[in-house]
């Protein structure tokens, strides 16, 4: 979904080495955002970590990206696409993204990487949690789990498949993902951020410098 391919076992491990890096010690660095000018002189080895651990993470994610970006090129400069072979991925929408307040301008490849990387810790982090929590509480609620596991055999034959279409078949299975989110939203994953000025969202006023998570904006 993000880059669009499928990778191999060892450039898996890549993404997750420098995703993982900087999410485990995201309470470590976070100490760095007051009064960033002292904390360079106090924590200068925090600084060189953080720095490092950021060098690895464009190293990586920004050499998918261009691959990317330069086999898209070549596919559509000699008009080679065959039905089914190219599916829009997210970081192709990032390609010729123009930043009205920026004049119009596009991403630089620091601002891809970062947006890649986002999208990649919104899509599994907070999905591996909310699975850890419908797991646990299955084992501890056996009665429910035989319920689920009756509903999902009256739909689905042995050793077959769950295709998309046969979860509109499983409102109980539903209900257990939903019932799991409300007892433990995965949203305290979600990064703090601040607005740079007053906006307007959903009709809500915010204020400039008003600090969130996206939990409490929601």
């Amino acid at each position: 979904m993000c880059f669009g391919v499928k990778f191999d076992g060892k450039t898996i491990k890549d993404i997750e080495s420098v995703q993982q890096a900087l999410l485990l010690n995201f309470v470590r660095f976070n100490k760095l955002n007051f009064m960033p000018t002292i904390s360079k002189i106090v924590f200068r080895k925090l600084w060189k970590e953080l720095l490092q651990i950021r060098r690895n993470q464009v190293s990586v994610i920004l050499s998918i990206i261009k691959a990317r970006h330069e086999w898209l090129m070549s596919k559509k400069v000699n008009n080679e696409f065959e039905d089914g072979e190219c599916i829009l991925s997210y970081v192709d929408s990032l390609m010729d993204l123009q930043l009205p307040d920026g004049g119009g301008r596009k991403l630089t490849d620091d601002e891809k990487v970062s947006l890649c990387s986002e999208f990649l810790l919104g899509g599994t982090d907070t999905s591996t949690s909310t699975l850890q929590w419908v797991m646990a509480n299955l084992v501890k609620n056996q009665d429910i789990q035989k319920k689920l596991l009756d509903e999902i055999n009256s739909v689905v034959k042995p050793k077959q498949d769950i295709a998309e279409d046969d979860l509109i078949k499983m409102p109980y299975l539903k209900a257990v993902v939903l019932e799991t989110l409300r007892r433990h939203p995965p949203s305290h994953f979600i990064l703090p951020r601040a607005v740079l000025k007053d906006i307007q969202m959903d009709g809500y006023d915010i204020p400039k410098g008003e600090f969130y998570s996206g939990r409490n904006v929601t």
